[in-house]
């Protein structure tokens, strides 16, 4: 675990706050805007493009992981998922250990029509007021952040 310091400076908790709210406004939009319109949790949509991305299936463990949520989490959210018919989860007969995800050919078109969404929010919302070298820098910035902090097991951010 790395050292934690006694105190942040001025700058950067200024940072930090500023991260976390435009964070969490860009985070409300994009889900109030899919549930809004196809009666989707941005969680959900997340969901449906990790398993899309995996190429339609992904043991629940890695999707956990992929979401960055505890494997409870994932577990509710496929459940509800499940239910909505936008995912299904089989055990194959070689390892009765394992459960997987699978994206129903309902979740596919749920996440085909949930693309434009996102895409109008991250324009409207985020894109529309960077200019493209504050952009590429915003990204750069952002993915050494993450980089510097590997994950730290399962995560626990209320799902």
């Amino acid at each position: 675990m790395a050292t934690i310091r006694a105190r942040a400076s001025d700058d950067q908790l200024a940072a930090w706050r500023a991260l976390h709210r435009a964070e969490s406004l860009l985070f409300a939009h994009i889900n109030t805007h899919l549930r809004a319109k196809l009666g989707l949790t941005y969680f959900e949509r997340e969901v449906l493009a990790a398993l899309d991305q995996a190429g339609g299936r992904l043991r629940m463990a890695p999707l956990a992981v992929a979401l960055m949520i505890s494997r409870s989490g994932a577990t509710r959210l496929v459940t509800k998922m499940e239910k909505d018919g936008w995912v299904v989860r089989t055990t194959p007969p070689t390892d009765r250990r394992a459960t997987w995800a699978e994206l129903t050919p309902t979740g596919r078109e749920l996440l085909t029509a949930a693309q434009p969404i996102v895409d109008a929010v991250v324009s409207t919302f985020f894109a529309d007021h960077l200019a493209g070298p504050e952009l590429r820098g915003t990204a750069s910035s952002l993915i050494r952040l993450a980089d510097a902090n590997p994950g730290i097991g399962e995560f626990e951010c209320g799902l």
